[in-house]
C-alpha cells in the first residue's frame, strides 16, 4: 500500500471578506455560486409543471408574465419563429422573442419542476434560439452536486462498501471544481447534463439508494475546490483508468501541469463486482471486417472527411507521445492509421474511441491475418496485410504468396496454419473507460477502500507529490 501522504498545504485557508463571482454566477453574501446546466436544445415545445413551491413566470426583462401553482400543465412551443406560452392548454395573448424563466419565489425552500418526467430544483429557463427551444436549469452549486455526484460515482452500485464516503468526498470537490471551472464558458449555459461534460440527474438523484451519502460528502467538503497555483484547476476525471492514467496532451492537445500520467493499481476493484462494472477495468470487442469498414466509413461522414479508403486491408496502432519522445506513459494509442486500397485516414488520441466505439485508446488490436515475421536482423515485425508479402523461392527469386488465392499458409511453433491475406476479423483487448486524464473514479473507490482519504485521493491524481505545495484545496474565492 502506498504511505498515506500528509502536507500541510491541504489545510484550509479562511477566506477574508467576499468574493467575486464570475460572470454568470448569481448569489448573495449567504449563497453559493449558481451554475447553469443545459438540459436540452433545439426542441419544438417543452413542457414544464411546478411541483413543490412557489414560483414565478418571467419574461427576459424579469417582468411577471404568471404565477404557476402545483399542478398546471405549462407549454412552451415555437410558433412563426417566436416563443409561445400555453398554460392548461390555453395560448397566453403575448408572444416572446427571448427567453422566459420559471423562478421560485423564495430560494432558501425546497423548489421542485417537474421537466421531461423528472424533478429539478431551482429555475428553467428556456431560450429560443435559431435551432429551436433551448432548456436550461440554473441552481445553486451545491445543489447541483447533489445531482452529479452520485450519478458520477455509480453510487447505487455499493453503498455498502469500506470507505466509499471518502471517495464521494473526492469526487465532490473535483466535480466542483471541475463545474466552476467552466463558469460562463457556454454563453447562456456552464455544463450540460451529460458525460461531455459530467451527469446530472436532477432531483431525482436525491431520492435513490445511497443518496444520503452524497449528500454528506456534498456537505461535508462544501465550497471546496482544487487550485494549482492559486488558480483553479481544470479538474478533468472518468471512470477507470485501466491501472495508469495519461499525460493531458496525449489526449487532448494542452499540456497541463496538474494533469500527468500516474500509476492507478485500485483501478481494479471495479472487478469485484463484476458485470458492467468489471467491464469499466477490462474488456474486448471482435468486428468483423464488415462491420469495421462501416463503421470508418460512418467516422468520416460525422467528422465530414471527404477521404476515399476504398476497400479497408489494415489498421495500424501507434502509442507515441504527442512531443514524439517515445511510448505514452500508460501505453494508450495516439494515432489509428486505417489504411485502405485507395488511401489512409487517421484518427488522433481520444477522437480514436469513437471510430470503433471503443470504451478507451489504452488497446491493443490483432487481426486474424497478423502474423509475426523475423527480418533479415532477427527482429519480430508484426504483418496485419498479407497482399504484398513476398517469399523467396529456391533460386532466390521472389514469389508471390500462394499466388491469386485469399489465404495462405505459415508456420510456427504451434504447427501451420491458414492466414487470410487481408483481415476477416478484428480482436481488440483493452482496459478501462473513459479518457484516462485526472481522477479515475474507480481507482478513487478502490483507494478509499484501502483506507486513504479523499485529500489523499485528490493529491495522488493531480500529482501533488510534484509540485511542493502549488497544489491546494481551498474554499472556492
Amino acid at each position: 500500500m502506498r504511505e498515506r501522504l500528509k502536507r500541510w498545504c491541504w489545510i484550509m485557508v479562511l477566506a477574508v471578506g467576499l468574493a467575486t463571482l464570475p460572470r454568470g454566477a448569481r448569489a448573495d453574501a449567504l449563497q453559493s455560486p449558481s451554475i447553469r446546466v443545459l438540459l436540452d436544445r433545439g426542441l419544438s415545445q417543452i413542457s414544464f409543471q411546478v411541483v413543490q413551491g412557489e414560483y414565478l413566470l418571467l419574461d427576459e426583462a424579469g417582468r411577471e408574465i404568471a404565477r404557476p401553482v402545483a399542478g398546471e400543465a405549462w407549454e412552451a412551443r415555437l410558433a412563426d419563429g417566436k416563443l409561445l406560452v400555453v398554460r392548461q392548454g390555453q395560448a397566453l395573448p403575448r408572444a416572446f422573442n427571448g427567453v422566459v424563466e420559471l423562478r421560485p419565489v423564495d430560494g432558501k425552500r425546497l423548489n421542485l419542476f417537474l421537466y421531461n418526467g423528472n424533478r429539478y430544483r431551482g429555475s428553467l429557463q428556456i431560450f429560443l434560439k435559431a435551432g429551436g427551444l433551448d432548456a436550461v436549469n440554473i441552481l445553486d452549486i451545491e445543489q447541483y452536486l447533489y445531482g452529479v455526484v452520485g450519478a458520477e460515482m455509480a453510487v447505487s452500485t455499493g453503498t455498502g462498501e469500506p470507505g466509499l464516503e471518502e471517495a464521494l468526498k473526492a469526487q465532490a470537490v473535483v466535480s466542483r471544481s471541475y463545474a466552476l471551472s467552466r463558469l460562463g464558458s457556454g454563453g447562456y449555459y456552464d455544463v450540460t447534463d451529460g458525460t461531455d461534460t459530467q451527469v446530472y440527474r436532477g432531483y431525482e438523484a436525491e431520492i435513490v439508494p445511497g443518496a444520503d451519502k452524497v449528500k454528506k460528502a456534498v456537505d461535508a467538503t462544501r465550497g471546496q475546490v482544487i487550485y494549482y497555483q492559486g488558480k483553479l484547476v481544470k479538474a478533468y476525471f472518468h471512470s477507470n483508468a485501466g491501472g495508469y492514467t495519461e499525460d493531458s496532451e496525449n489526449v487532448w492537445s494542452e499540456a497541463l501541469p496538474y494533469l500527468r500520467g500516474v500509476p492507478s493499481p485500485e483501478d481494479e476493484y471495479a472487478l469485484r463486482f463484476g458485470g458492467w462494472v468489471a467491464s469499466t477495468f477490462s474488456w474486448t470487442k471482435t468486428l468483423t471486417r464488415e462491420e469495421v469498414q462501416g463503421m470508418i466509413k460512418a467516422w468520416l461522414e460525422r467528422t465530414g472527411q471527404a477521404v476515399e479508403l476504398g476497400d479497408i486491408i489494415d489498421l495500424v496502432a501507434v502509442r507515441e507521445k504527442r512531443d514524439g519522445t517515445g511510448p505514452t506513459v500508460s501505453g494508450r494509442v495516439t494515432c489509428l492509421e486505417m489504411v485502405g486500397t485507395k488511401g489512409k485516414a487517421i484518427a488522433y488520441r481520444d477522437g480514436i474511441r469513437s471510430v470503433l466505439g471503443l470504451r478507451s485508446t489504452l488497446f491493443t488490436l490483432e487481426m486474424d491475418s497478423t502474423v509475426s515475421i523475423l527480418d533479415g536482423r532477427g527482429s519480430k515485425n508484426l504483418v496485419n496485410y498479407g497482399g504484398e508479402l513476398q517469399a523467396l523461392g529456391a533460386a532466390g527469386q521472389p514469389l508471390v504468396l500462394n499466388g491469386p488465392a485469399n489465404e495462405y499458409v505459415v508456420m510456427g511453433a504451434g504447427g501451420t496454419r491458414k492466414v487470410p491475406k487481408v483481415f476477416q476479423k478484428v480482436f481488440i483487448q483493452g482496459r478501462g473507460n473513459g479518457h484516462g486524464v485526472g481522477l479515475s473514479q474507480w481507482g478513487a473507490r478502490g483507494m478509499a477502500a484501502k483506507g486513504f482519504n479523499y485529500r489523499d485521493i485528490i493529491e495522488h491524481y493531480y500529482n501533488q507529490g510534484r509540485y511542493d505545495g502549488k497544489l491546494t484545496v481551498g474554499p472556492y474565492r
